[in-house]
């Protein structure tokens, strides 16, 4: 049964969002066209850049992406009450910069400024953006629309670029965060596309480990781990920035060579703390795609989500009775 996206995101709480959307007319319209010998990776890089600017302009926070050729995944905090913190001044700010124009050259400020307070002075404005910085749709909306004309005036076509609107996911607790960060993560992987986290472009997990050998103070390690773009509040997850490097690694070769899944001593006590199950949890992962729909989470969490939505069923109880160590059914 379908839901719509009004329901399955709340407007009024912040919360984790597993997002994707992906490339029609041809299979690779974000990587090599194969028929024309062409390589479009560099679309991959401008939509990374471009994801992550974005963030520093709307109410979310990026913390896993990966571009694919042909589809793209991002796991992202949103909060849709903190443009309510912003002062007029800054909503009018953020907004003329979600729709960059020719006044943003230096020779127009003076007009650049006219049009700000024009913001300013309308209330009516104001509360339609505000509502807007704090939208999924909107901030995937203008990830996706820039490319797509991009796109459209290489190819020298004319039509959609992506497939129908975007998919979302609600992520209901910090143990699907932090499953589904390493499913995403983990998509060159099992993509076969390399078999090394580190040559994952236009990844998260490649952005993490290129800045852990960058810096010099190794103990950034031991922090819990935060957000990869978009500082909305001082939030971080439980597990540290090593123990999810480790984990993710350790997954990667297990995907590879998976007559040695064994898990290590020091990744049982991480999986053991986030209540996932030791023997099912890297299957889970692997399968993601296929065994969770719309929510992500507890057996309970998922019900309650169920009865916010007044529906008697979610997809995904079964799931979750692998992915959790202790689920409470009652």
């Amino acid at each position: 049964m379908a839901i719509a996206r009004r329901n399955l995101v709340d407007n009024e709480t912040p919360g984790f969002y597993h997002c994707t959307n992906r490339c029609v007319r041809r299979a690779f319209l974000c990587g090599f066209d194969k028929d024309t010998g062409r390589s479009f990776d560099y679309r991959k890089a401008w939509l990374e850049k471009q994801m992550l600017a974005l963030c520093e302009i709307f109410s979310v926070e990026i913390y896993a992406y990966a571009i694919m050729d042909n589809h793209y995944h991002i796991v992202l905090y949103l909060d849709p009450i903190e443009p309510e913190r912003w002062t007029d001044e800054e909503v009018a700010e953020r907004w003329l910069q979600v729709y960059p124009s020719r006044l943003d050259r230096p020779e127009n400020t003076h007009l650049r400024e006219i049009k700000k307070q024009i913001i300013i002075d309308s209330p009516e404005k104001l509360r339609k953006y505000r509502k807007r910085l704090g939208s999924l749709s909107w901030f995937m909306r203008r990830l996706n629309e820039p490319l797509a004309k991009l796109s459209n005036q290489e190819d020298y076509c004319t039509g959609r670029f992506w497939e129908g609107r975007f998919h979302s996911q609600a992520l209901l607790d910090e143990a699907a965060v932090l499953s589904c960060m390493a499913y995403v993560d983990l998509n060159p992987i099992r993509a076969r596309i390399t078999d090394k986290l580190e040559e994952s472009h236009q990844t998260s997990i490649k952005q993490r480990l290129d800045g852990i050998q960058s810096h010099i103070d190794q103990s950034k390690l031991e922090f819990a781990i935060e957000t990869m773009a978009g500082h909305l509040r001082e939030r971080k997850l439980s597990i540290t920035l090593r123990e999810y490097t480790e984990l993710v690694e350790w997954a990667g070769k297990s995907i590879i060579y998976p007559d040695k899944a064994s898990i290590p001593a020091h990744i049982a006590p991480v999986l053991e703390r986030l209540n996932l199950q030791q023997s099912h949890w890297l299957k889970q992962i692997e399968n993601y795609g296929k065994q969770f729909c719309r929510v992500v989470g507890t057996i309970d969490n998922i019900r309650e989500k169920a009865r916010r939505l007044k529906l008697r069923y979610l997809r995904g109880i079964s799931a979750a009775k692998l992915l959790y160590s202790t689920t409470s059914e009652a």
